[in-house]
């Protein structure tokens, strides 16, 4: 007899009292890990900077069950987790995803919140804004006595009130992939490890599908690009290891900073990327309040001397504004990682994906 069905079989008379756990393997991400065991399971999040490896434990143990011994000051979380805390908008993706927004009872600021879904919930009452990092309202916390708070940093603050707080360190990943493979993260705190693999996989299938139609042209048929602009005087470019670097690549562009081994946008002076990319094809930016050229000119002059904004192949992520500034790209888009790519394509190649609409970048106007 199937060992699952055998311990199912033994769990319905009684006699064995410890779930059978869905299990789940990471294909991409390098920030967690998830071992499990008969009644809890272990979530090391390896912190990001420096070159170690630094790692923060959770001992995530099935509702009603003892907590084990030997995991002297490791948190312990009881899952599935039923009440939750938000302090990032990047992380409400996963949590819609997962069907989950009805456990949701506190975010940062609902300002700058795309999801219709999330929205909704705040306006019936049911979602309090809590703040984040060291403006956070630790006494609202308290007063909503979450099962878990999900940040991006380990708040000191948080912990010393006991206040069950993770870190979900997505960001830090260095793939695109990487980063939408924290919805499995999420998911093992709220039981929903096959749903999310399941979520994730469909993913996977539809970005592969849509980088296959470009991954076989040569060098010379790839578009030059180059992305950023200047702020204070300094022009931020993706290094050539960042998931931004990665997302030009396989969508057929020739990115002119992709040689380069950086995981970190590179601190450029103007004169510099104008010398590399004064020539490039096509211009790729974010910029919340660029709409037309008329408002890229009026920021510098020296935009005018760029082939690209000559042609007026500039193109801008800021297609899903809120009324407050908040960009979806950075909420939605971190789930639709094969969205972003199908526009990324669509600009470069425009006779490519003839059905599909720009959803997250427009086309800065004349």
């Amino acid at each position: 007899m199937n060992l699952r069905i055998w311990m199912q079989l033994i769990c319905c008379i009684g006699v064995w009292t410890i779930p059978v756990q869905a299990q789940l393997s990471l294909q991409y991400a390098q920030g967690f890990r998830v071992d499990y065991f008969d009644a809890y399971k272990v979530v090391t999040v390896f912190t990001p900077g420096g070159g170690s490896r630094e790692k923060i434990q959770y001992i995530l143990v099935q509702r009603g069950y003892e907590p084990p011994d030997g995991y002297e000051g490791v948190p312990r979380i009881e899952i599935p987790v039923r009440t939750l805390i938000t302090t990032s908008t990047t992380h409400l993706p996963h949590i819609e995803k997962l069907g989950e927004v009805h456990s949701l009872v506190g975010i940062d600021n609902i300002k700058y919140v795309s999801s219709e879904a999330v929205n909704q919930r705040f306006a019936a009452g049911k979602l309090t804004e809590v703040g984040r990092d060291r403006a956070i309202d630790l006494e609202r916390v308290l007063m909503l006595q979450p099962d878990l708070v999900m940040t991006d940093n380990a708040s000191v603050a948080l912990r010393e009130a006991g206040v069950p707080v993770v870190v979900n360190a997505a960001y830090a990943e260095p793939s695109l992939l990487g980063r939408v493979e924290w919805i499995k993260f999420v998911g093992a705190f709220l039981g929903k490890e096959e749903l999310a693999s399941a979520q994730f996989d469909s993913i996977v299938a539809r970005y592969e599908a849509r980088r296959g139609l470009v991954q076989d042209l040569p060098a010379d048929k790839r578009p030059s690009v180059f992305v950023g602009s200047l702020w204070r005087g300094t022009w931020f470019m993706s290094g050539g290891k960042t998931y931004a670097a990665q997302l030009l690549r396989d969508a057929g562009a020739n990115y002119l900073w992709g040689e380069d081994d950086s995981q970190q946008s590179l601190a450029l002076d103007f004169e510099t990327v104008y010398e590399k990319a004064h020539d490039a094809d096509c211009w790729i930016t974010m910029r919340n309040e660029w709409y037309s050229r008329d408002d890229v000119v009026a920021e510098d002059e020296r935009y005018k001397g760029f082939t690209a904004f000559k042609k007026g192949n500039v193109f801008n992520a800021n297609a899903r504004l809120n009324a407050h500034g908040g960009n979806d790209y950075w909420e939605t888009g971190l789930i639709e990682p094969d969205v972003v790519l199908a526009d990324i394509i669509k600009i470069l190649y425009p006779d490519l994906l003839l059905d599909h609409e720009l959803k997250y970048y427009r086309k800065l106007d004349p």
